[in-house]
C-alpha cells in the first residue's frame, strides 16, 4: 500500500486497502486508517481524509504520522491554527514521523505568516539540517531578515542561490539585505535579476 501510494498508483492503492481489511491478519488500525487518509489526500477529499485520521487517532493517540497529516489536511484547507497545533504536537512526540522535512517547511511558513520570526528560523534551520534545498534556506534568510540580522540573512540566501540560483524571490531578498547594508549597486543589480526572473508583483512591494 505504501508504495503504491507512493506512485500514486489509486485504484491498485484502493484494491490493496480493500483486501487488507478483509484479510484475517489485517482490518481496521492505525496505519489502515492513515493509508485511507493518504489514498483520500491525493482524491482531494479532504474531509473524507479528516474523518478517517481522527478514526487512527482514536486506535493510536500517540501516532506522529496521524497528527502529521491532520496538520496537513488543515493546512491545505487553510486552517493554519488547527494545522499549527498538529504539527507542533507532531514535533513533540520522541518517534519522527515520516516525513518531517514537510512539516518542518509548512510549520515555519505558518509561523513566518504570524510573524513569528524566531520559532520560524529555528524550524526552517531543522528543514536544513535535514534536507538542505533553496525553499528552506530562503525560509531562514527572510526569518534573519525579519529579525534584523542582516550578515545572517545574507549568508542564508548565499545558500539559497547555490542551491537554486533561479529563484526571484531569493534575489528580492538579497536585493533589500544589500539595501538596507548601504550597497546600492549591488541591490540594484539583485533586483533587476529578480525581475528578470518574473518576480510576482506582490513580492515587488
Amino acid at each position: 500500500v505504501e508504495f503504491l501510494l507512493e506512485v500514486k498508483a489509486m485504484p491498485f492503492a484502493e484494491r490493496a486497502l480493500s483486501h487488507h481489511l478483509l484479510d484475517s491478519l489485517g482490518g481496521p488500525s492505525a496505519d489502515y486508517h492513515i493509508s485511507l487518509a493518504r489514498l483520500l489526500l491525493q482524491k482531494h477529499m479532504m474531509e473524507d481524509a479528516e474523518a478517517s485520521l481522527q478514526e487512527a487517532l482514536q486506535f493510536d493517540h500517540q501516532n506522529p504520522d496521524a497528527w502529521a497529516m491532520m496538520g496537513h489536511v488543515n493546512y491545505l484547507l487553510g486552517d493554519t491554527d488547527t494545522a499549527k497545533h498538529c504539527y507542533e504536537r507532531t514535533l513533540a512526540f520522541v518517534a519522527n514521523a515520516s516525513e518531517m522535512h514537510s512539516i518542518y517547511l509548512r510549520l515555519a511558513s505558518i509561523y513566518l505568516q504570524l510573524s513569528m520570526f524566531p520559532e520560524a528560523k529555528t524550524t526552517f534551520l531543522l528543514a536544513c539540517k535535514r534536507s538542505p534545498s533553496c525553499v528552506s534556506w530562503l525560509g531562514v534568510g527572510i526569518a534573519c531578515y525579519r529579525l534584523g540580522e542582516l550578515s545572517e540573512s545574507e549568508d542564508a540566501l548565499s545558500e539559497a542561490n547555490i542551491l537554486n540560483n533561479t529563484d526571484p524571490e531569493v534575489w528580492a531578498y538579497l536585493s533589500m539585505v544589500c539595501l538596507r547594508t548601504g550597497r546600492q549597486l549591488e541591490a540594484e543589480q539583485a533586483y533587476k535579476y529578480a525581475l528578470k526572473l518574473n518576480l510576482p508583483d506582490e513580492d515587488r512591494s
